[in-house]
């Protein structure tokens, strides 16, 4: 009844507080843990190119295009680990999964610091801070969710402004650390970057979860079933005393079939509860003495199943029950056959569990990838729309100082331009965030045309000339609309797929992002290594995956149309369906 009461107490509190987010209080401390995990984590990946491209290169011996792929790997890995990020997430919360992913980025961040290579760069900071960036990215957002409803757009606006204002200044900053002599260039840099990286535990650790958080039920239900789990053993566990305790009074009594009643009560073999007065003279038999005993510890632990059903895998109990009813049968059972189906209760019950963690573990990585979804024309018309925006999405950010360097800009100046690209993000994500809201404005045309803009500001990137304010304005305009774009993509994948499948759908999206970011990028480096135009060798590379980003807006003018089509096909196959019936 403890175990009862303790369920129904939970259950209870759970679903009082579940219906309801806080809307404030804790919720803005919350919203400053997200916005300093966006300012570190994305000013670091945004400035990788523009800070170490070079002293790599020097360090590394190696081309634009093999360091410039450690810069892709970073963020394709920080996307593509999406799908896992939500199931441990779901499984252990967001305070547990930022501690655990700034833990791993810090320690890729340190790893490189100490060795120099540039195969165990790909996998120090490209897979292991990237998969940590991808805990804590996640987190950051999912966290603000539960803990906001209806002020949840301007809480989102202020933590994902820490993503701008990272980008202006980390590349401010960290020139001077890597130039300083005591930090010894790009291991210094890596240094220090990790332990700024390793801050992010205290912003996890305020991170305080509600009981609304599956982490939380899943903890709550455990608890559950640990104490219903532990109740049956000990009524295995007193079932097997009994069986052992019966062989040795049957050694110590004389060879006989039966025993008077009045010694088998000294010996207190028969349970008071299910003992039956007789007369002196009769005899009870010992084997039924033992029977009734054991029957006894079965009903405790068929009790606990009953209290918590779904705590103990119903399948050992039922062999265990029918083993007792073979007993009822016979009366001539073996009592190692007895002790045996005891010990095969408590075996099968853990290994099924464990088996079933397992199972529950992939079955969630399986639920997370809906592949019906790609049975939506319009959504893969959307995903292939992100695919080219994401080639060329991350060149500006990376190859900013290194076009600089090639137009002749002054040196004291170059890092100007990606900081007008943070900047222009901060602005970007408010402003395009705020007129998405607006009911007279068509959310996806003005996605559209953010992606259109920001192409065109990639494109005439090479033309700028050696003037860092030429370079400023279109870093600026490319930060605005690409800004922009970010902030609306989640509000799209809603209006596309609906609110119960947002979450599969941005875990496919952000798969093809990671993708197409390790794809372009290293590409792009390769290029310039290997020029087209000598004179002016970037001029190509932005020209061409600036018109894939342009190219991803114009497609999309094309999903209402492909909505109708589909809608107007389920509508006929409806139709037909009907006919026939």
């Amino acid at each position: 009844y403890i175990t009862m009461a303790m369920k129904n107490n939970i259950e209870s509190n759970v679903a009082a507080t579940e219906r309801k987010s806080p809307d404030g209080g804790w919720g803005w401390v919350i919203v400053f843990s997200s916005f300093m995990i966006h300012f570190i984590m994305d000013g670091i990946t945004y400035s990788m190119g523009d800070i170490y491209l070079h002293p790599m290169m020097e360090v590394l011996g190696c081309n634009r295009g093999t360091v410039s792929f450690i810069f892709g790997m970073l963020p394709a890995i920080t996307l593509g680990s999406g799908l896992f990020a939500t199931i441990l997430i779901n499984r252990h919360g967001c305070r547990k999964m930022t501690i655990i992913g700034s833990c791993l980025a810090a320690m890729g961040f340190l790893a490189s610091s100490l060795f120099a290579n540039i195969w165990f760069y790909y996998f120090a900071i490209g897979i292991v801070a990237g998969f940590g960036f991808g805990l804590i990215y996640l987190a950051a957002i999912v966290s603000i969710n539960f803990y906001f409803d209806k002020k949840i757009s301007r809480a989102l606006g202020i933590a994902v402004c820490g993503s701008g204002l990272g980008t202006m200044a980390f590349p401010w900053i960290m020139p001077y650390i890597i130039n300083y002599p005591m930090w010894f260039d790009v291991y210094g840099g890596l240094l220090n970057e990790s332990a700024i990286i390793f801050m992010c535990v205290i912003f996890g650790m305020l991170m305080i979860p509600l009981p609304k958080e599956p982490s939380e039920k899943r903890r709550l239900e455990n608890k559950v079933k640990t104490e219903a789990k532990r109740q049956a053993k000990k009524s295995i566990k007193n079932a097997n005393i009994m069986v052992d305790t019966n062989e040795q009074h049957l050694k110590l009594l004389p060879n006989q079939e039966s025993i008077p009643s009045t010694e088998i009560s000294e010996l207190h073999l028969v349970d008071s509860n299910k003992q039956q007065q007789q007369p002196s003279t009769d005899h009870v038999s010992f084997p039924d003495y033992k029977q009734n005993k054991l029957a006894n510890e079965y009903d405790k632990v068929n009790y606990h199943q009953t209290i918590v059903s779904d705590s103990i895998d119903d399948e050992p109990l039922k062999m265990a029950t029918k083993d007792l009813e073979l007993l009822e049968n016979d009366d001539a059972t073996n009592e190692d056959d007895l002790h045996t189906s005891f010990v095969q209760v408590n075996a099968s019950n853990e290994e099924k569990t464990t088996t079933s963690s397992k199972q529950s573990f992939f079955h969630e990585l399986s639920n997370e990838i809906d592949i019906k979804l790609l049975k939506n024309h319009a959504f893969v018309l959307f995903i292939i729309s992100n695919f080219l925006t994401s080639l060329g999405f991350n060149i500006p950010y990376n190859f900013a100082n290194d076009l600089a360097i090639d137009a002749k800009v002054a040196e004291h100046r170059r890092h100007w331009i990606i900081m007008s690209i943070g900047f222009g993000n901060c602005i970007g994500r408010i402003i395009i965030g705020v007129l998405g809201d607006f009911k007279w404005i068509n959310r996806l045309n003005l996605y559209n045309i953010a992606l259109i803009f920001a192409g065109i500001a990639t494109m005439t990137a090479p033309l700028c000339g050696s003037i860092v304010y030429s370079h400023m304005a279109y870093a600026f305009v490319f930060g605005f609309f690409s800004g922009g774009y970010v902030g609306l993509t989640t509000v799209i994948v809603k209006d596309l797929v609906g609110e119960n499948k947002v979450s599969h759908a941005l875990g496919i999206t952000y798969s093809f992002q990671g993708l197409a970011t390790a794809i372009g990028t290293p590409i792009v480096g390769t290029m310039r290594d290997y020029p087209l135009n000598p004179l002016q060798p970037y001029l190509w590379p932005y020209i061409i995956f600036g018109g894939s980003i342009i190219l991803s807006g114009i497609i999309l003018f094309a999903i209402p149309k492909l909505k109708r089509r589909q809608e107007s096909s389920k509508k006929t196959y409806q139709d037909s369906n009907e006919y026939e019936s």
